[in-house]
């Protein structure tokens, strides 16, 4: 089997997982999915409206030639997918997948003392987090990643108070800006793409089924915000002094 046909397989495999497996209610939610599994798709809309699949590197570039659908069998194409977007929206709703996620991540919105921080936070509640920024640094796009509820949705999706606009000012409040962000690690060990692509094999290993516990939110106190600064302030002089002991 030559490199283009183990690709196939490759995509063929990881994209019947993902739609198996997921709830979406969007191309763009289906795509972000897919990106864990070094996946993309894009739309082709022409005479007959169909889908493209590529295989990626780990910096998100395509790798080799692309590959049509009809490759994989009609559950990949186009109108399949149109009408797993409208099964999605009715499990979502019926479930009320919503309503349990956001008071969890409004909590940590509340909480979180920088990026880093709310992706940590949210990541013990066994929820990802995908955010698109453009070259200059700005949020355009924000996406919740639900492993135990096997749900991918839109910040945009669960209200304006999460959408791309509304965490573009939270995270560039000037007590979230650390000259350090470079020293914080996940505490996995794994890079975030690697994490979210261990929880989703550990969601489809388990069959996880849907049933989040509602988590009322609550505030921290400017003491409690003072403390952190100073403790975070502490590590980084840390951090310098052990450096400068290598040179």
């Amino acid at each position: 089997m030559d490199r283009h046909n183990k690709e196939c397989e490759y995509g063929k495999d990881n994209i019947k997982a993902v739609t198996a497996n997921f709830h979406f209610q969007s191309f763009g939610e289906y795509r972000t999915l897919l990106e864990l599994f070094n996946l993309t798709a894009e739309e082709v809309k022409r005479i007959h409206n169909g889908i493209l699949y590529s295989v990626t590197d780990e910096k998100g570039n395509k790798v080799g030639r692309p590959f049509k659908s009809s490759l994989f069998g009609k559950w990949a194409g186009y109108e399949a997918l149109q009408k797993y977007y409208e099964t999605s929206k009715l499990a979502v709703e019926k479930t009320k997948i919503r309503e349990s996620l956001r008071p969890i991540i409004s909590k940590a919105m509340q909480e979180a003392k920088s990026e880093d921080d709310f992706r940590l936070r949210l990541r013990k509640k066994h929820i990802g987090v995908v955010v698109r920024k453009n070259e200059q640094g700005r949020i355009y796009g924000v996406t919740f990643i639900d492993y135990q509820n096997c749900t991918v949705i839109n910040g945009s999706r669960l209200g304006k108070e999460f959408s791309a606009n509304a965490f573009h000012d939270l995270f560039n409040q000037e007590h979230n800006l650390f000259e350090y962000k470079d020293e914080i690690k996940d505490i996995t060990g794994f890079s975030n793409q690697e994490n979210q692509k261990n929880q989703v094999n550990q969601g489809l290993d388990s069959g996880s089924i849907f049933g989040l516990l509602d988590v009322s939110p609550s505030g921290s106190n400017d003491h409690e915000e003072e403390n952190f600064v100073r403790e975070q302030e502490r590590q980084r002089k840390k951090i310098q002094k052990k450096r400068g002991r290598k040179m």
